[in-house]
């Protein structure tokens, strides 16, 4: 399955709720509560439907797979606050459509990418929306990419560990669809959607050592990574992150997550020193509701 079949089917599958929602009241939204608050910690399986990585002292291929994997993360939230931390990992398979007798094995891939962000709502934002919400605030990104492909003997495993902080935004909304039906009588639900964006602006990032040249036509020398952690700012280091997220709440408290996740770096140290990554995976996790007493 293609990323751009991906994208398209996610967003009709989130249309499709939005506009369906738009059908039935909203009164009893968890927005329109004076005061809420709730805590989950969750658990589920994600697909990494497509992932591709560059690293140009390794290799000037581009390499793509999609894997699958799973992970975990602890949220908590109320009408002016969200705080989330959550981890996953993902192993799979890339090759090149280059690829021939001295590369046919591919690149085996095993990424761990983490988030965290403390995020405030502003408001009023949305006055003509109910139940639509702004918040701002600061995130922290991490992502362990290690690549493995024998083929290539003295190079044959890499590895990119990129870490920064900066600023986030989320854009959600709280619906509450009423209990409807003749036939079949459905229950009430409530759903909250959320986009999340983050964009750190400094970080770390550690890559293996590579002696490459950097200028063929005199022969120079240049040596990549390092093998050491290395401070960067925006621009020697790029890191977007985006989400999309529903959360179906269930009438015992706990709910289920569905997302949609976009990861990007890249790390310029200039010459055949450059290295870039992405990935698009989609997943589903149980919410389990930690709350307590209120």
């Amino acid at each position: 399955m293609s990323t751009t079949w991906s994208l398209r089917i996610l967003s009709i599958f989130l249309l499709s709720y939005f506009t369906f929602s738009n059908a039935y009241g909203q009164s009893d939204t968890l927005s329109n509560t004076q005061k809420y608050r709730e805590q989950f910690i969750f658990f589920g399986t994600n697909l990494n439907v497509s992932s591709k990585s560059r690293d140009a002292a390794f290799s000037p291929l581009l390499f793509e797979g999609p894997g699958i994997g799973g992970g975990g993360g602890f949220v908590t939230r109320n009408e002016k606050f969200e705080f989330l931390i959550d981890g996953s990992f993902t192993l799979g398979l890339m090759s090149t459509k280059l690829a021939g007798t001295t590369d046919t094995g591919g690149n085996i891939f095993y990424t761990v990418p983490a988030h965290a962000h403390a995020l405030w709502t502003i408001n009023p934002v949305f006055k003509s929306t109910p139940n639509a919400f702004l918040r701002l605030g600061g995130a922290f990104d991490f992502s362990g990419n290690f690549r493995g492909n024998f083929s290539y003997t003295n190079s044959a495993l890499n590895f990119d560990y990129i870490s920064g902080i900066g600023p986030g935004a989320q854009v959600g909304w709280d619906v509450h669809i009423n209990k409807t039906g003749k036939f079949f009588r459905k229950r009430d639900r409530d759903l909250t959607f959320l986009w999340t964006v983050s964009i750190p602006i400094m970080g770390t990032y550690m890559r293996p050592s590579y002696n490459t040249i950097s200028d063929f036509t005199t022969g120079a020398n240049f040596i990549s990574g390092g093998g050491e952690q290395h401070f960067a700012l925006i621009g020697n280091l790029v890191q977007l992150n985006s989400r999309l997220d529903m959360y179906y709440r269930l009438h015992n408290k706990n709910a289920f997550r569905f997302f949609y996740e976009w990861k990007y770096y890249a790390v310029n140290e200039g010459s055949s020193g450059n290295s870039q990554g992405a990935y698009h995976q989609l997943g589903f996790a149980f919410m389990f509701n930690v709350t307590g007493k209120k």
